[in-house]
């Protein structure tokens, strides 16, 4: 564990062993419970020491397209997955699912009675309409 900006941070690695199988909770951002976009936020705060802006129509329970579309304008699309980057999930025309590249693997947190997991990224654009990959803007 490192320290940066006078807090303590964790490495990619010790983030997700720390992470996985933690449950899936509607709107949840702790380490012992967490949604997609918790999971998100908490790897940015933990691991690259970078508070991302979230609105907060996301906590009072607005519907992920919702928050997508306020959230979405501070990353930038890549044509490629990149390390510490964001994978965007679309079915059909609508944004279902996002999660992190960590290791070059998917780190997300999926639905209902889900928990966090590491999945390869081809099983990931398999289960999706089309997959997005975006990094933050200020990166």
């Amino acid at each position: 564990m490192t320290r940066l900006n006078g807090q303590a941070s964790l490495t990619a690695e010790d983030f997700a062993s720390l992470m996985i199988d933690v449950p899936w909770v509607n709107r949840a951002c702790t380490f012992k419970a967490c949604d997609c976009w918790g999971l998100v936020v908490l790897y940015y705060r933990h691991v690259l020491g970078k508070e991302l802006h979230t609105l907060p129509g996301y906590e009072s329970g607005s519907d992920f397209f919702t928050c997508h579309s306020d959230e979405v304008v501070f990353w930038k699309r890549s044509e490629m997955p990149e390390e510490n980057g964001i994978f965007i999930g679309y079915t059909g025309n609508s944004p279902a699912h996002i999660g992190l590249i960590v290791n070059g693997r998917a780190l997300h947190s999926r639905g209902e009675n889900g928990a966090v997991r590491s999945d390869r990224l081809q099983a990931i654009e398999k289960v999706f309409t089309r997959v997005e990959y975006m990094t933050y803007a200020s990166n």
